[in-house]
């Protein structure tokens, strides 16, 4: 049997059944037909969207003129493209539109979109982490000059002992933050082509608990059984729970550093909070420390690890925040999905 024979639903079944967004349009660019995943995605209902022209859903109007004026000589288009949704946010991708052909006569246009914007997120990330690492060098490397000038300077002096301790103590920060960093690119560029899922919020947890409790054994860590619901997120949400409690450790004043892990099960989503009881953050302070803005000094020295959670928790379609009204500590609350629908 050859494809002309096939019957006429297998190919209604195949558009509508593509996981990527896709739509068909007549000769004149009014949407005649869109698949399952294209509603989805744009949040249209199908009466709403059939009928309309397919500028409805361009983000860029030079983009869409090339796209018309391609396929108006007959020819495939392909390349970046903005989808705008029904909420009028848009979303970064590759789209692709090509002539619909029937007896040797032109009668439309099907595109298809796909969605890159987990993979831009993450190329964006990789290179601030670049951009944070040569800063944080450049602040460690100056501290490890000046001491070492005042080491030189003071040969025979009996404070040049705790000028070189501070020599390593600055180098041996640099070390950790370059192998911090490097590892969280690698964990970046691995995760290009990772797609998000429902993962077990309680293994996770315990995974990062038992990570971090190791290596602070000074640090207290309360928790209670963790709930096993299930979130969408991909293999990196460990690593966000572990350079957050390990922040909660580290710029921690207290004699005994505490950190506490709270969970709020909502209908939709989850809230992630772990609580300490360090020096607290002041409210100007929230996006410079996730390295949402730029600074010459970034506070807490924590920028690469807190920009690496934030970009992470973006791409889950969740969020990542710190409630600036508590009397004493800080708390990040991390909100999850509990569902990909919608």
């Amino acid at each position: 049997m050859s494809l002309g024979d096939l019957d006429l639903r297998m190919y209604e079944e195949a558009f509508r059944s593509i996981d990527a967004p896709a739509l068909i349009t007549d000769t004149n660019m009014l949407i005649r037909d869109v698949n399952e995943a294209g509603l989805s995605f744009t949040g249209y209902e199908y009466e709403e969207f059939v009928g309309r022209s397919a500028t409805i859903v361009a983000g860029d109007e030079d983009t869409y003129a090339e796209i018309v004026e391609t396929v108006l000589e007959g020819k495939a288009w392909s390349g970046d493209f903005e989808l705008r949704t029904k909420t009028d946010e848009g979303v970064f991708g590759r789209g692709s539109v090509a002539p619909i052909v029937l007896d040797g006569e032109t009668r439309g246009y099907l595109a298809i979109f796909i969605d890159t914007t987990k993979q831009r997120r993450y190329e964006n990330t990789a290179e601030v982490l670049n951009r944070l690492l040569r800063h944080d060098l450049r602040n460690e490397l100056n501290i490890a000059y000046g001491n070492l000038q005042n080491a030189h300077s003071r040969i025979g002096d009996d404070e040049i002992g705790a000028y070189l301790e501070r020599v390593d103590e600055a180098l041996t920060r640099l070390i950790a933050k370059s192998e911090r960093a490097h590892s969280l690119g690698e964990l970046l560029e691995d995760s290009y082509e990772a797609e998000n899922h429902l993962v077990r919020l309680d293994y996770v947890l315990h995974e990062a608990m038992v990570e971090t409790i190791d290596s602070f054994e000074d640090a207290q860590f309360r928790f209670e059984e963790f709930p096993p619901i299930r979130v969408v997120a991909d293999h990196l949400l460990t690593t966000v729970f572990t350079v957050v409690l390990e922040n909660a450790v580290v710029h921690n004043d207290a004699p005994t550093p505490v950190a506490e892990i709270e969970i709020e099960d909502h209908e939709d989503d989850v809230i992630v909070r772990i609580v300490d009881n360090g020096p607290g953050i002041a409210e100007g302070e929230v996006d410079l420390i996730f390295g949402r803005e730029e600074q010459d000094q970034l506070h807490h020295g924590s920028g690469i690890s807190l920009f690496f959670a934030d970009n992470v928790i973006k791409s889950y379609n969740g969020d990542i925040g710190v409630d600036t009204d508590r009397e004493e500590g800080a708390a990040f609350e991390i909100r999850l999905k509990k569902s990909s629908d919608g």
